[in-house]
């Protein structure tokens, strides 16, 4: 759904705000999305969300659900259960029950920690790595681009391509990115860049899918990264007025589904796979420190301790 379609939805955008106040838009939205997902299981066709909820009691309704794989169940009943609220119905059992039918086959399956048959068709080669590699062909492909002295909004595309693979080939994060303002920190200041003196590049999150239980987190740029904010930076800022840190091809904000759809674009072209998200990619990286994390379970199982626990227990 393309942010044209989401601001159609005000209305319903609204109902959902009033039941889910301390969601971040970016929560809203995917409640938004998964909404008119449902809707079109009845019609294929349907461009809006109906002004009422009868749609999710239509008996054809479950029948179509019941059909899809277990990631689109997982979805959909979340999106169902919020939007009973958000149209002041009462909960349905046969909503509810979906819900937890699909949350508990989904966690069965984490547990697995199985490929499914979807990452094994886009699992590239060297895994994470390839990340780099992508990110390096992009580079390779800037070399007169980089050279202007004068840069335009279309240069600026080409070299933020560059800009997200490196990215991502260091810090798997979701779609936050998109979310991410050239700041300096504020009270006010949600998700922001921004270069210290002393301690160089730092990203610090405070609003984020998991934010209530986490909190403020601050995330130190790796080296690449570093390099490449430094020398993309400055262009961002002479040519957009956003403030933001990803720019669409047209000089706004990007969104991220623009985000998500860029990541997609640029891997399927660059390492020759079906193109991965942001999701796979955060597979690929705890695929890759596999051993790393299965130590520290272990030590946290023995210690009867969480991670974050066990690190105040260790010294320097």
């Amino acid at each position: 759904m393309s942010p044209q379609t989401l601001k159609k939805e005000e209305k319903f955008r609204d109902r959902m705000h009033k039941v889910c106040q301390n969601c971040s838009e970016s929560t809203i939205d995917v409640y938004v999305r998964n909404t008119l997902r449902i809707v079109k299981l009845l019609d294929p066709t349907a461009t809006k969300i109906p002004s009422t909820g009868g749609f999710l009691q239509n008996p054809k309704i479950f029948t179509a659900f019941d059909k899809l794989n277990l990631n689109q169940r997982r979805l959909l009943s979340t999106a169902a259960v919020k939007s009973l609220d958000a149209f002041n119905m009462k909960r349905m059992e046969k909503w509810a029950s979906r819900l937890e039918t699909a949350a508990e086959e989904y966690d069965r399956y984490r547990e697995k920690r199985q490929r499914s048959e979807k990452e094994k068709s886009k699992w590239p080669t060297k895994g994470f790595d390839s990340l780099k590699k992508a990110a390096k062909l992009q580079k390779q492909q800037l070399t007169h681009t980089m050279k202007k002295e004068k840069k335009s909004l279309k240069d600026l595309w080409e070299i933020q391509k560059w800009l997200v693979l490196t990215l991502y080939a260091s810090h798997a994060l979701r779609l936050d990115f998109a979310d991410v303002y050239l700041a300096r920190p504020t009270s006010d200041s949600k998700n922001f860049l921004f270069k210290y003196k002393r301690k160089g590049w730092i990203l610090t999150m405070r609003e984020y899918k998991t934010a209530k239980t986490r909190g403020e987190v601050q995330i130190k740029m790796s080296r690449p990264v570093s390099l490449a904010l430094t020398k993309v930076t400055p262009w961002i800022k002479e040519l957009t007025t956003h403030g933001k840190l990803l720019t669409n091809i047209r000089g706004g904000t990007l969104s991220r589904n623009g985000l998500s759809k860029l990541l997609t674009r640029l891997t399927e072209k660059l390492l020759g796979k079906k193109g991965f998200s942001a999701s796979l990619i955060r597979v690929l990286k705890s695929t890759k420190h596999r051993d790393i994390l299965e130590k520290s379970k272990a030590l946290a199982d023995e210690m009867m301790h969480s991670s974050k626990e066990n690190l105040a227990y260790s010294r320097k």
